[in-house]
């Protein structure tokens, strides 16, 4: 039986530019749209939020702050070798240990690519191959966070140390030390695309994908007037979340709560309801206070599934946090990218092709792309992608602020800025023509005309920024109506993060007039390229 449906009018379009409306069929119970902000009593004024005062006198209780009634301190025993085969492993001393309630041995870890043969997901943890420093293997809990420390170190490893590799270019060799023992598979959406569907694999590399390629490229380059092209290169980047991955985790008959500093609280409910085998309706999943997550808090990673298994083995509540060191090993990361762009054009900046190229790596997860910046931001009829991974012997990355868009971003606008240059265009008026988005042309406008974009300084105006140069932040607000539901509410946050690289970036080439195509734009690499800055002879 069909659904019923309705036409309903939604405000349509940018305040500050022109705004109307558009009909929108809707199912016939949806609520009526909100009306435009300045109609609203609440949503867009500057009210209290209802958690301000517990945050700024310290009441807020955030995962950290938690303590229950006979409470468990757990500690994960962690690889110290890239790459190991365990012949064998013995817990016993560690389970007799004074105060030690639990030992738990991982034997299926997660967030990671995934042997199409799963030979690493057996029961027995002999024969398990640890992938990187700080792979987990063994979780212990105990009466206090000194004696599950000590137990630790009674847990009796028999590792074969194996070839590994940890950089990009290396691991990209047919001869590299091979990180997996054949084909991978798995899902993660750390560049900002999907990895599941079956692509190539030689040695370390896999893919390229090329989901979103479009038209004709061989044909847009022969039919271009102008062609620019540059290799763009960022690094791994690490949350660092003020506050550290952190659960605490009660496993009772009733059923398993689980107080967790996580972004996704139904998500971490039905992951651990699949994992443990209970219905949903008696996994709880509770976070009061969240201290930052940024993309690495979404899941039930090994960490809150050891926390889980050992409440269970022990039958109290525990508590695992993890230290600033594990943090920076095994928690995620925004993955390294190497991107290679070429980009045609005629005379008057129509874009004619766009081709981007990249390979990058997530460690020895899945995802290292530069998600689809280039493929949406502007009009190019033919544009074609290319993406592989390359593993390498490192923790696994995940989604980090806008997923493989920010270092898109970082290749994509300087490549623009090159073009706008070759053209003799102004960037902002390139940027005009062959982006059709009215938001970001009013976006454009207003930046120019708040800091003086015209009157843009040369290097002897430029200041050396340090705190107190550092200008007050404007914020400006479009009012962007899109009619796509009862209260068009969308994220704005990400967007924001995506154009601060590039945007210094060319901001330093026009100081300087040389690229930085490598992130970190540390002064060593500034010296660098200044160095490569053709002499220039003195007229008297």
């Amino acid at each position: 039986m069909a659904t019923a449906t309705r036409l309903q009018n939604h405000p349509f379009g940018i305040r500050s530019v022109a705004l109307g409306e558009i009909a929108r069929e809707v199912a016939a119970g949806e609520p009526p749209p909100l009306g435009i902000n300045e109609k609203l009593a609440v949503i867009g004024k500057p009210i209290p939020r209802i958690d301000a005062r517990a945050k700024v006198t310290g009441a807020a209780k955030f995962t950290v702050d938690v303590k229950l009634p006979g409470m468990l301190h757990a500690r994960l025993l962690r690889s110290p070798h890239p790459h190991a085969r365990i012949a064998a492993i013995d817990i016993g001393a560690a389970a007799r240990h004074p105060g030690v309630r639990a030992v738990e041995l991982i034997t299926r870890p997660i967030g990671r690519a995934m042997e199409a043969s799963d030979e690493n997901t057996h029961a027995d943890p002999a024969g398990r191959h640890v992938l990187y420093v700080g792979d987990a293997i063994a979780a212990v809990a105990a009466t206090t966070p000194e004696a599950a420390q000590a137990a630790l170190a009674l847990i009796a490893v028999d590792y074969q140390p194996l070839p590994f590799v940890t950089d990009i270019e290396d691991a990209r060799r047919p001869d590299a030390s091979p990180v997996f023992r054949g084909p991978v598979h798995g899902e993660s959406f750390a560049g900002g695309i999907p990895t599941a569907g079956p692509l190539p694999q030689q040695g370390n590399v896999r893919g390229p994908g090329t989901a979103g390629s479009r038209g004709d490229v061989a044909q847009g380059f022969a039919q271009a007037e102008v062609i620019v092209e540059g290799e763009f290169r960022t690094q791994v980047q690490t949350h660092c979340c003020l506050e550290p991955h952190a659960v605490v985790a009660d496993w009772r008959p009733d059923g398993l709560t689980v107080y967790m500093s996580t972004q996704y609280t139904a998500g971490v409910r039905n992951e651990l309801a699949e994992a443990f085998g209970l219905p949903r309706n008696r996994v709880r999943v509770i976070v009061d206070a969240m201290g930052g997550g940024f993309g690495s808090k979404s899941g039930a990673g090994n960490y809150v599934r050891a926390a889980v298994a050992l409440s269970r083995r022990a039958g109290a509540p525990v508590r695992l946090v993890l230290d600033r060191e594990e943090e920076h090993l095994d928690t995620g990361n925004r993955p390294a990218t190497v991107q290679r762009l070429r980009i045609a054009a005629r005379h008057d900046g129509t874009l004619t092709a766009l081709s981007v190229e990249t390979y990058g790596t997530a460690g020895v997860g899945l995802g290292a792309g530069v998600g689809n910046i280039a493929q949406a931001m502007y009009d190019c009829e033919n544009f074609a992608i290319m993406q592989s991974d390359v593993f390498v012997n490192a923790g696994p990355g995940s989604p980090m602020r806008a997923p493989g868009n920010v270092p898109g971003a970082f290749g994509l606008e300087q490549a623009i800025d090159d073009l706008a240059d070759k053209l003799g265009l102004d960037p902002v008026t390139l940027r005009d023509r062959i982006d059709s988005s009215p938001v970001r042309r009013e976006e454009r406008r207003i930046g120019a005309t708040r800091i003086g974009w015209s009157r843009r300084a040369n290097l002897e105006q430029y200041k050396i920024l340090g705190s107190r140069e550092t200008p007050a932040i404007e914020v400006y607000l479009l009012e962007n109506y899109q009619g796509m539901s009862s209260t068009d509410a969308y994220g704005i946050a990400e967007p924001s993060n995506i154009a601060t690289a590039p945007a210094i970036a060319n901001a330093v080439y026009n100081a300087i007039g040389v690229r930085l195509r490598q992130l970190p734009m540390t002064p060593a690499h500034v010296l660098e390229a200044l160095g490569r800055v053709p002499s220039r002879s003195v007229s008297r």
